[in-house]
């Protein structure tokens, strides 16, 4: 049926009702709704597949094959939309996720708060930059070079020999242990509020520790 079919039928309709109120039982157009599908957004960077010994397209392909063990003959009808963003895109891979893909909840709640609030830590490797809450932390050489050795190294504990190796430089005086102090004292106060990321084991020296809002950009 046509819309224009459509319309004429509500039209014709509508007059029926009012002359013969007796025949109002009738529904031109059906009031009821019914599901017709859903979106499942799955927010996981290829790097991060890559990490865990997949990809991307493989994790499609099987939501793909368990759909047709759940529903088979139906996988068919399933589309998978790759969502891309900027590198340097702050927010929650799932954030990003549903907005590049224009979910309508997603657009309407960054329309209403004009953009989400960076919240947590990034560490971006490559760049050597860490953004608290969005803002640049402004980490010395040094304050990065600590950070970044302990992240690529999470749970495992250097002693402040090791680090003190680490920071060595040709063209400085050989720093102490205790310098080492000095600098995660400086580091955790630049991220204020995640300081225990950075783990202090007595006798042993210091860890990184895996945080829910800690971001690591390679």
């Amino acid at each position: 049926m046509s819309i224009a079919q459509l319309n004429n039928y509500r039209t014709n309709q509508t007059l029926l009702d009012t002359q013969t109120p007796a025949l109002k039982t009738v529904t031109s157009v059906p009031q009821e709704t019914q599901a017709r599908g859903f979106a499942l957004y799955v927010g996981i960077t290829e790097q991060q597949a890559q990490d865990a010994g997949t990809s991307l397209a493989d994790i499609a392909l099987e939501l793909r094959r368990t759909l047709d063990k759940l529903a088979p003959g139906l996988s068919t009808q399933s589309y998978c939309a790759v969502a891309i963003a900027p590198k340097d895109t702050r927010g929650s891979n799932i954030d990003i996720v549903r907005l590049a893909l224009k979910d309508p909840r997603a657009v309407n709640q960054i329309s209403a708060k004009d953009q989400l609030p960076a919240v947590g830590i990034s560490i971006d490797l490559t760049r050597k930059r860490v953004f608290l809450d969005g803002t640049n932390a402004q980490l010395t050489t040094k304050e990065f070079t600590l950070l970044r050795h302990l992240v690529i190294h999470e749970g495992t504990t250097f002693s402040r020999a090791d680090l003190v190796e680490l920071l060595a430089s040709p063209e400085e005086d050989r720093a102490n242990e205790r310098t080492i102090d000095v600098h995660v004292r400086r580091l955790r106060a630049k991220i204020a509020g995640y300081e225990d990321i950075v783990r202090t084991v007595r006798g042993g020296g210091y860890r990184f520790e895996k945080h829910p809002d800690v971001l690591i950009e390679s």
